[in-house]
């Protein structure tokens, strides 16, 4: 080999042999800077805006099942639910959405209202500073003893009067016995427009605070009384609320359903008047019964 070639080999090998200290030296450098790096295998935490970004991302989005459209035509006659109920009967179906009614079926029949009353004690009462607690729990579980305490708190028959007067319940009368308040006079139509009233006029704070009471109506009454009939017993689950009403000894069995539906669509009141010798499981199957008469059209079924 000459000199040269021998001279430029070995200036060869010693570059290379600098440029692997330089890159040993960069990849594994020593002193304080050494020591301030993260140790191999250890992350960094992730940003603050990393972690914000993904627990705030939006949710899948989801489709509700539509609705069937209402089969006004499918509906039964009032004579062919008469025959469901032996006894005095009737029934409002009001469409909120198009403002027609699309079963009547003796709407200004008069009735005793047994538990439907407290509605009207529930708006009272939520205007005079009642806790919403206390109002909630009278109607949800339907508590005759809160409605007493109420009633006489609030001015009795009074009440009545004025709140019948302010939703144009032009047949609504107080009971005859100022304190029997379960002996209020209704009418189907009567009901219908304190619905109307709930959700077109009232205080923002009443509606939410009442239908809160409704959606959370108990399985049973404070005094143990089956509450899950007619609407309840008939609609889908989760789709109602709802104030129920039963009274014996008024001379008969009072039996009545109300409340809405279908997404807060629909008014529905059913109110019976049946004999006395009715046993109260027949009685709440009879309006259940005329409730699932009317679901099927209007798919309401369970």
């Amino acid at each position: 080999m000459h000199r040269r070639n021998v001279m430029l080999l070995a200036g060869l090998c010693a570059g290379a042999v600098v440029a692997m200290l330089v890159a040993a030296a960069t990849l594994h450098p020593t002193g304080p800077a050494a020591a301030s790096a993260p140790a191999l295998g250890t992350a960094p935490p992730l940003t603050t805006s990393v972690a914000t970004t993904a627990t705030s991302a939006p949710p899948p989005t989801t489709h509700a099942k539509p609705r069937p459209t209402p089969d006004a035509s499918g509906l039964p006659s009032g004579g062919e639910l008469a025959k469901l109920l032996p006894g005095k009967l009737s029934v409002l179906v009001h469409d909120r959405k198009n403002g027609d009614d699309l079963v009547s079926y003796r709407p200004d029949a008069t009735y005793t209202s047994a538990s439907l009353v407290k509605l009207l004690i529930a708006f009272e009462a939520l205007r005079q500073g009642v806790p919403a607690g206390t109002v909630s729990q009278m109607l949800s579980r339907s508590d005759d003893e809160v409605a007493s305490q109420l009633w006489s708190k609030l001015g009795g028959p009074g009440l009545v009067t004025s709140w019948a007067s302010r939703i144009g319940m032009t047949s609504t009368r107080p009971p005859v016995d100022p304190g029997h308040w379960g002996s209020t006079v209704v009418t189907a139509s009567d009901l219908v427009r304190l619905y109307e009233y709930l959700m077109d006029k009232a205080p923002e704070t009443t509606r939410q605070v009442v239908l809160h009471a409704l959606d959370g109506a108990t399985e049973h009454g404070a005094d143990g009384f089956d509450q899950y009939f007619g609407i309840p017993g008939a609609v889908t689950a989760a789709d109602w609320a709802v104030k129920q009403g039963w009274s014996c000894c008024d001379p008969g069995r009072d039996l009545h359903t109300s409340g809405l539906v279908a997404g807060r669509r629909y008014i529905v009141v059913v109110l019976s008047a049946q004999s006395a010798g009715t046993g109260w499981p027949e009685a709440s199957d009879r309006v259940t019964a005329v409730v699932k008469a009317l679901s099927g059209p209007l798919g309401w079924e369970r």
